[in-house]
C-alpha cells in the first residue's frame, strides 16, 4: 500500500469512481478483461474477471472477462465517453455511458469480480462474496 494511502472495508455505501466525462482510450484481454483511460499524466484501469453484461438500445450482451472471445465483445465500448461510474457497496460495478449503454458487473461469490486503480493510488476493489475494498488517493 502506498505511504499515506487509506484502506477501507466494509463500507456499504456506493463510490463514485470519479470518471464522468472520461473516455475509454483502450481495451485489453488477458486473463480478463480491463478497461483504460490514459490522459496526459494519470491512467486508470478498471480490470473485469467474471462476469459482465453491457446493455445497448434494448440488447444485452452477457460475457465473461476470462473467456477471451466473449470478452472481445466488449471492445464495443473503445472510444465511448462514460457519463457514471458507481461502485455499490455491494461490490456491484455499474458503468453508464453517455450514449445511454451500460456495463454491468455483479459480485462473485468467490472471486475478486473487478478491480479499479489509478495512478494516484485511488483504488476500489470488489470482494469475493459482496461489498467493497477501497484505497484513497494520495
Amino acid at each position: 500500500m502506498a505511504v499515506g494511502a487509506i484502506r477501507l472495508e466494509g463500507e456499504s455505501a456506493d463510490v463514485d469512481l470519479r470518471l464522468k466525462g472520461k473516455i475509454i482510450s483502450r481495451c485489453c484481454i488477458d486473463a480478463a478483461f480491463s478497461l483504460e483511460i490514459l490522459e496526459e499524466r494519470s491512467r486508470t484501469v478498471i480490470r473485469i474477471g467474471g462476469q459482465m453484461s453491457i446493455e445497448h438500445d434494448g440488447f444485452r450482451l452477457s460475457l465473461s472477462g476470462e473467456k477471451p472471445k466473449e470478452a472481445a465483445q466488449a471492445s464495443v465500448l473503445l472510444g465511448k465517453t462514460i457519463g457514471s461510474a458507481i461502485a455499490h457497496g455491494d461490490g456491484s460495478l455499474e458503468i453508464g455511458f453517455k450514449d445511454g449503454s451500460m456495463l454491468l458487473v455483479p459480485v462473485d461469490p468467490h472471486y475478486e469480480a473487478w478491480e479499479m486503480n489509478a495512478t494516484d493510488g485511488f483504488m476500489v476493489v470488489s470482494r469475493p462474496g459482496g461489498g467493497l475494498s477501497t484505497w484513497s488517493p494520495r
